[in-house]
């Protein structure tokens, strides 16, 4: 099959597959008015449009692009801008009512329109795609509620990035230029305000001129660089400009027609664009010729890569101009590079901790035609995909914006950027018009608004912090203060009003003094650095008492008499003197002091005990009060407990389990716990001091565990309470029993590198590759020399008793160089020994004939040997010709 019939039959299984999903024309011929299948594509060429193109090296791609052409004649579309209507409109601060308002409410209210901190502006605007036809599924892929409509899914599924990108950062599905450029242009128009056609040139103020020149501060670009593009420019003039900016892409409109010049609405005159900034020789415009020039087609990836290297070499400027192509001009698509580095592009910036918080980056598609362009631009919105990529500090994110910017808009928020100098209320002296920002009036109505519902709004207002140390005390009482603020704009300033009718301060950490006893709330307030300045204020509250007054302490308790154990609760308080105080008490019965205000002591003999508070002040030197608390700890009228009753031991594996019944009578007093006795011979119980039967509270049941098994064991138990420990009760035994499931065999699978603990002939245990080993690196290889010779391998093994299962398994390989059918020659045996050595069982023998390959696995039942020791032993026998090897691996007995 040849590439075209290969490409039409595709078509034509699509326009199938649509049709019968009730996405397209039903019967042959019709045509839907709307959407998907109102335009079809004709004419097209596979020998104009190779499809490989894209595999050419750069340098040998054929220049013949010719644009797709569609028959959109059965398709009705709605009349140009309608759509964009439908959106809500941007706020307009350019009359001078709504700029008052705009500065009224920048004064006192944080959310009032604000702008964030960008000092770079960064545009990566890609080819010919509408926002239905990149993300028509905006709804599913981005955020529910999201305005776009399926109307062609042939790019949807091929720019993944532009998908993630527009899902975490911010998505405007309502923007539009509003009119209708040709495809070229429009966007070298949106973001530069100059293109090749004149209908579409931007009429900047006159004294101005175009974006260049704001860009050079010059009425038009610097003169004596010719008018021909491809030739090398010798410019004579010099200065400097402003704002560094570069510009990388094809800009092939701009040198297509004509003298391939632009022209300066300024001054009206046709110029080269200045390659290098007057007086410098930073290259800032990268690629910018090679279509007309050179016929050359340039890569996404050298686009993306060269700007990547400029700013690396030269650091990011105020503005980067960044043209990525995917389909145009050119002869082929390759729109996954393109999104692929789109996202290279986004990732490099935002990651780099110079520009993470300082840049915005606007990606967008340079297209706005409605239907006539074919069924990915039927949606006559003049809507482009426009995602807009800033540090979620002062940017929402996963946010949809559903504001109807226009071009104004975007290029505004371009030029405050450039002008940047402080985050805030964006009209704040209401200094609006060409001296500050020269564009025209509509750009000045979108800068009162550029893109504000996108920003972050008040999420990092002024506030302030004030502290004071000490906060209480005589006077005269010298207090030191902080002060701290955050959010706003820094630096910041620092009025601190002191609430004794004495001077402020403005520093940030002041100290005073206070000379008269009173109550004094201190107020810090804060301004910061913005225009008009925010303020924000904290208060502290000291405490001064009278000069002179004696510190004091005083101390009581509840209760002051009971039983023992006696838990107390014990007050202290302290006046006086110069705070902060510290606290010290004696419970007058030997026992550790506290230095908590209020502690808590318990009693636990009886007797008249003295509690005794000191307090120290923090004067130099400290001062020091006392105070007394008498507390009576009378003895408990009781008994121990009786005897427990009921006790019984259930044997488990290893362990046993004990459950009692609690005394008829405690004594009179609760019981606090009960101890256990435990021995091996009846009438020989100890008390238990570890294990799960010792340090019990006033529980009915325990259990004994790490016991042997078949070992009888007996136990006792008694209660204790506040008065003593109780009489024991009957006696109860139990013998526990079980086995415990585990593998007997030690270095199972030889992986220690040594034999032990087995015995072997020499050389049996090897990581030899020739005979690799089932798992691990190493094995045993018993015989394999060609000569008579004998192996062997062995380990003693205890086999426990009280088992259901015991059972060898090892894996077993053979190979032979005997090549008889008949004739066992070279042989294996598996055997059992006691431990006197007399072989008590032979497994099996195998020998050459029963050669294969790789593993195979072999089990055994050692149930007749439970309880006994034995020897596991392989004995492998060669005779004198023809080696046969007889590998072992991965040895295992195991009980349960």
């Amino acid at each position: 099959m040849n590439r075209r019939k290969s490409r039409l039959a595709i078509i034509a299984g699509v326009m199938l597959l649509l049709g019968g999903l009730g996405l397209g024309p039903a019967v042959a011929g019709a045509r839907p008015n709307t959407g998907v299948g109102s335009c079809t594509l004709k004419n097209w060429q596979p020998s104009d449009d190779p499809d490989d193109a894209k595999d050419l090296p750069e340098g040998n791609r054929p220049q013949s692009y010719k644009g797709d052409d569609y028959d959109c004649s059965g398709a009705t579309f709605a009349a140009p801008g309608v759509e964009f209507t439908q959106f809500p409109q941007p706020k307009n601060f350019a009359n001078r009512s709504g700029l008052v308002q705009a500065q009224a409410a920048a004064a006192s209210n944080p959310l009032a329109p604000y702008f964030p901190p960008f000092t770079h502006f960064v545009v990566l605007v890609r080819e010919n795609h509408t926002f239905d036809d990149y993300l028509g599924d905006c709804a599913t892929t981005v955020q529910a509620g999201c305005n776009g409509a399926v109307q062609s899914t042939n790019h949807i599924s091929s720019v993944p990035n532009l998908h993630a990108l527009a899902k975490n950062n911010a998505l405007m599905d309502a923007y539009s230029t509003g009119t209708q450029p040709p495809s070229g242009p429009n966007h070298w128009w949106l973001f530069s305000a100059q293109s090749q056609s004149s209908s579409q040139q931007q009429p900047y103020p006159a004294t101005t001129g175009t974006q260049f020149d704001r860009f050079l501060k010059g009425v038009s670009s610097p003169g004596g660089l010719g008018t021909d593009p491809c030739a090398t420019q010798t410019g004579t003039t010099t200065g400097t400009s402003p704002y560094p900016y570069v510009m990388n892409g094809d800009f092939y409109w701009m040198l297509s027609s004509g003298s391939g010049e632009w022209k300066n609405p300024g001054t009206g005159k046709p110029e080269v664009l200045p390659v290098n900034r007057p007086g410098t020789s930073v290259p800032e415009l990268l690629n910018y010729n090679n279509y007309t020039c050179k016929a050359q087609n340039d890569d996404d990836q050298v686009i993306g890569d060269g700007f990547l290297n400029y700013v690396s070499a030269n650091g990011l400027p105020a503005y980067s101009y960044v043209e990525l192509f995917n389909d145009h001009p050119g002869t082929y698509q390759d729109i996954p590079k393109n999104d692929a580095v789109t996202k290279q592009v986004v990732d490099s910036l935002m990651n780099n901790s110079s520009y993470k918080d300082n840049t915005v980056i606007v990606v967008t598609e340079d297209d706005t035609q409605n239907g006539s362009n074919g069924p990915d631009h039927v949606s006559n919105t003049y809507r482009v995909p426009t995602v807009v990529v800033a540090s979620p500090k002062y940017m929402k994110q996963g946010y949809v914006s559903h504001v109807a910017y226009s071009t104004n808009n975007v290029l505004a928020a371009m030029e405050r950027t450039l002008e940047n100098v402080s985050p805030g209320a964006i009209d704040p002296n209401d200094n609006l018009g060409p001296t500050t920002f020269p564009m025209t009036s509509a750009d000045q109505a979108a800068l009162g608004d550029p893109l504000e519902d996108l920003w972050v709004q008040g999420a990092t207002p002024l506030s302030a912090t004030a502290n004071a140390s000490p906060t209480t005390g005589n006077a005269p009482l010298t207090v030191s203060f902080t002060g701290s603020a955050t959010g706003g704009l820094a630096p910041y300033s620092y009025s601190w009003n002191f609430g004794d009718g004495s001077a402020s301060s403005t520093a940030q950490n002041p100290s005073h003094t206070y000379n008269a006893a009173g109550n004094y709330t201190v107020t810090l307030t804060v301004t910061d650095s913005a225009s008009p300045a925010h303020t924000a204020t904290s208060s502290v509250a000291v405490t001064v008492g009278a000069v002179g007054q004696p510190l004091a302490a005083s101390a009581s308790a509840a209760p002051t008499s009971g039983q023992v154990p006696l838990t107390v609760a014990f007050s202290g308080t302290a006046t006086g003197g110069t705070p902060a105080y510290s606290y010290s008490w004696n419970f007058g019965d030997g026992s550790v002091a506290s230095t908590a205000q209020n502690p808590s002591h318990t009693y636990n003999n009886a007797g008249t005990y003295t509690a005794t508070l000191t307090v120290t002040d923090s004067a130099s030197p400290a001062k020091a009060a006392t105070s007394t608390v008498q507390v009576t700890a009378s003895p408990i009228a009781g008994a121990p407990p009786g005897a427990p009753t009921g006790l019984t031991a259930t044997p488990g594996n290893g362990q046993v389990t004990l459950n009692w019944t609690a005394p008829a009578s405690n004594g009179g007093v609760n019981i606090t716990s009960y101890r256990v006795y435990r021995g091996t011979a009846s009438g020989g119980e100890a008390l238990l001091t570890t294990g799960g039967c010792s340090s019990l509270g006033a529980v009915l049941s325990c259990t004994d565990g790490g016991l042997t098994n078949g070992q009888p064991y007996y136990y006792r138990i008694s209660a204790v309470n506040s008065i003593g420990e109780g009489a024991q009760s009957t006696e109860a035994t139990a013998t526990p029993s079980g086995c415990a499931p585990r593998q007997l065999l030690g270095n199972p699978g030889f992986e220690t590198g040594t034999a032990a603990p087995w015995s072997t002939s020499s050389g049996v245990v090897a990581d030899n590759t020739a005979e690799p080993a089932h798992t691990g690196s190493w094995d045993a290889w018993l015989d394999g020399y060609g000569s008579t010779h004998t192996d062997t391998l062995s380990q003693p093994v205890t086999m426990p008793s009280g088992c259901s299962r015991y059972q060898l398994g090892y894996w077993q390989h053979i190979d032979t160089a005997e090549t008889t059918t008949t004739t066992k020659y070279d042989t294996l045996k598996v055997q059992v020994l006691n431990s006197a050595g007399t072989v008590l069982a032979t497994l099996a023998t195998y020998s050459n004939l029963d050669h294969n390959t790789g593993y195979s696995q072999k089990t055994f039942d050692l149930a007749p040997y439970a309880g006994q020791q034995i020897t596991l032993k392989f004995t492998g026998a060669e005779d004198y010709t023809r080696q046969t090897s007889f590998v072992i691996d991965d040895t295992a007995i195991t009980v349960s």
